[in-house]
């Protein structure tokens, strides 16, 4: 069985945030996402400005606070 750490909701398909990791920092603050698959579509078709500030932030072997 596992153990939800976190309940917050993904940024992009509303599926439960499981492990932390997979969050991008933009104008609208840092979002959150379930999987790199979503975190990666938001980029695509969110952030299409290369001038908008990227900070990626994927570590999904590692379950850090």
């Amino acid at each position: 069985m596992t153990t939800v750490k976190y309940k917050k909701s993904c940024d992009l398909c509303g599926l439960l945030v499981e492990i932390k990791g997979f969050s991008l920092t933009t104008e609208k603050g840092v979002l959150s996402f379930c999987c790199a698959g979503c975190q990666s579509i938001y980029q695509l078709i969110y952030m299409n400005n290369k001038s908008q500030k990227i900070n990626t932030k994927t570590n999904s072997n590692s379950e850090e606070n």
